[in-house]
Parts: C-alpha cells; structure tokens; sequence
C-alpha cells in the first residue's frame, strides 16, 4: 500500500473510532441522567433519557437493551400506578427508538414486540377520541389498532450509504489537506492547490453527510 493509501486508511479508522466513541460517550451520559432521575421519582424525566439512551445505539453495545429494560419496568409500573397516559408514552418512546435505529436489520425486536402488546389495550381504551370508532366490534377495533403498529417507514439504504460516505469523505479530506497540505517546518510555504483540492473534496463530502441525514 502507497504512503497516500496508508494515510487514508488510518483517517477512515479514526473517523470510525471518533463515531463509535462519542455515541458510546452519549449514550452512557444518557443512562446516567435517566438513572438520577428514577432515583428521584421523577418518572417521566427518566423515560425521556433512556428513550435517548436507546437512539445511541451501536452493534453490541448493551446501553439500549440496558435503557429498554428500564423503560419497560416504567411502562408497566406506571400501569400499576393507574397511570396510562404516562404508561402509553414509555411505551411509545421504547418502540420508536428502536424502530429509529433500524437500517438493513431491526435490533430491539423483543422491546418493539413488548411495546406493542402493551400500547394495543391502552389505545383501546383511550377515551381523548373515537379512533378505533366505538361502534365497531371489539375483534375489528383491535385489528386496526395492530394494522396502525404493524406499520413500517423503513430507512433508504442509498441514502444511508450516501451520509456514511460523506461522513468519511468530509472528516477524512479535512484531515489530508491539513497532513498534506501545511508545512511541517516554519519556513516552507502552504501548498495551497494540495490544501483547495482536499477542502473541496471535504466541502463535496460534508454535502452529502447533509443530504443523506434528510433524506434516508
């Protein structure tokens, strides 16, 4: 392998590093939050940061599944607490954090199950509307019900290899116009055409980190 190739290949293992350590870093930040605040009863509080405890979501990393068990244990306290709006939304919050995290392969998929079984009765029996309608049997409310969650809005794996490979593309040519492109002693000149041509590749790559995160 070339100098260059060389180079290339240490900056895309260090962006892949630098990704895997700030999403490690969040979500443990996340737990802890949660965690003071179950500590203090404060229920809903704690919900909403293992829910984003969950979206930090890395393969074999036991922080979601760690916040998933958490947001089911306050889904169903708050059940026993005879608090089913508070119940709904843990259980909202486990089933859409691991439905967001979801590429080519569902992780969660036990938590996504629990969710559901346990949102089914609790939308039931939601009075704040008339969705499923009322004069419907129960057998056909409950199958709308199951029809609404069975529904999926899978990812676009284009765009998500496109805003992977603008990711890498951004951060790793920022990286080559600075290692090629500046002096390394005082006196020798910036090669500016090095620097622009690596800034523009960089810029290119940036673009398309944007691009994929709208639209995958």
């Amino acid at each position: 392998m070339s100098p260059t190739g060389r180079r290339i290949a240490v900056l895309a293992a260090l962006c892949v590093l630098a990704v895997v350590a700030r999403v490690t870093w969040s979500g443990m930040a996340e737990m802890r939050r949660a965690r003071a605040f179950e500590e203090e009863g404060r229920w809903h509080e704690a919900a909403v940061h293992y829910g984003r405890a969950i979206h930090m979501y890395l393969p074999g990393s036991p922080v979601p599944s760690r916040a998933g068990d958490r947001l089911l244990a306050l889904a169903r306290a708050a059940e026993e607490r005879g608090e089913p709006l508070e119940a709904r939304f843990c259980y909202e919050e486990l089933r859409s954090g691991f439905l967001s995290v979801r590429s080519f392969y569902q992780p969660g998929g036990r938590f996504i199950t629990a969710a559901e079984e346990g949102l089914v009765p609790l939308m039931l029996a939601d009075d704040r509307g008339d969705w499923p309608a009322r004069s419907l049997p129960a057998d056909e409310r409950e199958a709308q019900v199951r029809g609404v969650l069975a529904e999926r809005e899978d990812p676009a794996l284009l765009w998500v290899l496109v805003m992977g490979l603008g990711y890498f593309a951004w951060l790793g040519a920022a990286a080559m116009a600075i290692l090629q492109g500046l002096p390394r002693h005082d006196k020798a000149p910036i090669r500016w055409p090095v620097v622009l041509r690596w800034g523009l590749i960089s810029a290119v790559g940036y673009g398309l980190w944007l691009a994929g995160v709208a639209f995958a």
